[in-house]
């Protein structure tokens, strides 16, 4: 019986261990990316907008699309995550169209770009498919800038 209660003891020592670490660990990761405290009136994630972006009628639109469509899988414009940042002048408009709508097509294609963008994530099976009207692209564009 007493060797139950010990490796019943050496357990729970060993579950407590490895839940301090992690708890630690996720400490520690909130800190560094500067999450400091959770407001429970404010649950929703809304991407960083820095001081300088124009807050135009259609950069406010483009802020809607991105946070109905794409915020599921990026979580912000600048700072974290700056993947985004300057994408607009990285590959230019027409393309960034034509990835936004027709990614599955360029892979297909064996488009440089796109198949170099889908090994650096791990070949994810996501893709940008989206059904934007031109309006809607442009206004997403106009947030992206």
């Amino acid at each position: 019986m007493t060797k139950l209660i010990r490796q019943l003891r050496n357990i729970f020592i060993i579950l407590s261990i490895v839940t301090i670490l992690l708890v630690s660990g996720f400490m520690y990761i909130l800190k560094i990316n500067g999450i400091t405290e959770f407001n429970p009136n404010n649950p929703k994630y809304e991407p960083l907008v820095s001081k300088d972006d124009k807050r135009t009628p259609e950069f406010e639109k483009g802020l809607n699309i991105f946070l109905n469509d794409c915020e599921k899988c990026h979580v912000t414009k600048g700072n974290l995550h700056d993947y985004l940042e300057g994408i607009v002048d990285k590959v230019g408009i027409n393309y960034l169209k034509l990835y936004l709508t027709k990614q599955d097509s360029l892979i297909e294609n064996k488009n440089p770009y796109a198949l170099a963008l889908k090994d650096n994530w791990g070949n994810q099976p996501n893709s940008h498919n989206f059904a934007y009207s031109t309006n809607e692209l442009n206004l997403l564009i106009e947030y992206l800038k």
